[in-house]
């Protein structure tokens, strides 16, 4: 006969380990029940057959119910009844649990004689796509089948990357998954290839997650954002046209050259495409001025994510101003609503390693162009989805009066997400930038201080940027030679 289960129950704890259900005593009667297959995938069918040893009961005239127990398996309810033959054989055909289920066999009004329990796992149905959409372009789409909730909630699919036998993976996009219907879950993302042929890796968080597949399905991808147990982790071979690592060593070596000829203290750190620092005096120390304001939002949306709230009006009126007008008033009120330990995270999450607290003031705080070349490459990670686009435009509309050094030189080629920071009174002027254009992203940072003049700060940094960005991305040559590991950066001390 066939059956289908209810609608498993949503909970958050992880996929508990079997237990067994009470069963009779050995000189009693006694059933056992069997699984076909103990993994499904979703929609597919399972049957399930048993046995009753019954010396004081007629097997011919006995009933069977098929019990089961969604995630998170705190009750058992009947969901379908057989007959038992005259041998004590009996079976459920047509199965199709919606979700991690125990299954048992009671003997109809006898509760205390069951089966132990059996386990199913039902894994999502998965349909992954690789498009190459152009030079250092490609589409990466992945869709879910699983049970349809009232309540789905919002999911979050992030995607990393690799050259063919290597197992270091390249974080390459953060999005948000949606509902194109009921039951069907689908995400997708624009990644830079790093080769002809690659692999890649989906860890894609819905709330549903614990729901459904087996522990081994659930992952975390190595990202402190992921809660264990939380995800899903699928793995995929990608196609696309690959872009050569950009800006070329040489342009590397003229902005180094151009940047050792200015006075002051200097220096510039630069993420390449593939995200390979590179630079000089990239770890040198040197105070943030207004460029911590941007830790300071994504600390603010942090924030916001965690407590289920949407950027309000009053939100608005101090992170525009902030970052528009670099308004040291609204950055001090963003600041002490945040507080410094979640600034303090955020520098943890960007894996920031010359970042300290300002000491009398947040302008004070110090950096490095390392941290912040790397902590602007990792914008997508570490912006809630939902805020990403928010956050974009903030960092792209900034004051034309404060638009000096990269973004004259790069637009309109580029689209330029920066921030600029200064205490003239220091001589020191720093300024962080993101570049995209399609196929290539790139992150810049330039610090000085001990400049004689503001003038003179905004040559050197727009020096640096024209440098850098002189030339043209381009594809790499054909053939390509089949790299097994990621190359190390290098950077001059």
């Amino acid at each position: 006969m066939s059956r289908r289960l209810w609608p498993p129950i949503l909970a958050a704890a992880l996929f508990a380990t079997l237990g067994l259900s009470a069963a009779a005593s050995p000189s009693g009667p006694q059933l056992t029940l069997s699984l076909a297959a103990h993994e499904l995938t979703y929609g597919s069918a399972v049957d399930a057959t048993g046995t009753l040893v019954a010396p004081a009961v007629p097997a011919a005239t006995a009933t069977v119910e098929l019990q089961a127990s969604a995630y998170p398996f705190s009750h058992y309810v009947t969901v379908a009844r057989t007959g038992i033959t005259s041998s004590g054989a009996f079976s459920f055909a047509d199965i199709r649990p919606g979700s991690n289920t125990r299954l048992r066999a009671v003997l109809a009004g006898t509760p205390t004689i069951t089966s132990p329990a059996v386990e199913v796992i039902v894994d999502p149905r998965v349909q992954t796509r690789s498009q190459i959409l152009g030079l250092g372009r490609t589409l990466l789409s992945i869709r879910l089948e699983h049970p349809s909730f009232k309540t789905p909630g919002r999911a979050v699919a992030r995607w990393y990357v690799a050259v063919p036998g290597s197992r270091t993976l390249r974080f390459a996009s953060q999005v948000s998954a949606r509902e194109l219907s009921p039951g069907l879950l689908y995400a997708n993302a624009v990644v830079t290839p790093p080769s002809d042929r690659f692999a890649y890796r989906v860890c894609i968080e819905p709330p549903w997650a614990p729901t459904m597949g087996p522990p081994a399905l659930h992952g975390t991808c190595a990202d402190p954002a992921v809660r264990a147990g939380s995800a899903f982790q699928f793995s995929g071979d990608g196609v696309g046209t690959a872009v050569a690592p950009y800006p070329s060593q040489s342009a590397i070596a003229t902005a180094t050259r151009f940047l050792d000829t200015r006075a002051g203290a200097t220096a510039f750190a630069v993420d390449n495409n593939y995200g390979q620092l590179f630079g000089t005096r990239v770890r040198e120390h040197f105070q943030t001025a207004s460029v911590v304001k941007v830790m300071m939002l994504v600390a603010y949306l942090q924030m916001l994510s965690a407590q289920h709230r949407s950027v309000d009006p009053a939100d608005n009126s101090l992170l525009y101003p902030m970052i528009h007008i670099s308004d040291n008033e609204a950055a001090s009120a963003v600041y002490s609503i945040v507080g410094a330990g979640a600034v303090a995270r955020v520098a943890r999450e960007a894996g920031m390693g010359d970042y300290a607290p300002g000491v009398g003031w947040w302008a004070y705080t110090q950096t490095s162009a390392a941290d912040q070349a790397n902590f602007f490459f990792a914008l997508p990670r570490l912006i809630p989805p939902q805020f990403y686009a928010y956050a974009r435009g903030l960092l792209a509309g900034i004051e034309p009066s404060q638009s000096w050094g990269i973004p004259p030189v790069a637009r309109p080629t580029w689209q330029v997400f920066f921030k600029t920071g200064a205490l003239p009174s220091e001589g020191l002027f720093n300024e962080v930038a993101r570049l995209e254009r399609p196929g290539v992203t790139i992150t810049i940072a330039v610090f000085t201080s001990g400049d004689p003049s503001m003038a003179y700060g905004e040559e050197t940094i727009q020096g640096v940027g024209a440098a850098l960005i002189g030339q043209p991305p381009t594809a790499l040559p054909s053939p390509r030679p089949q790299a097994t590991t990621r190359p190390q950066a290098t950077v001059k001390p």
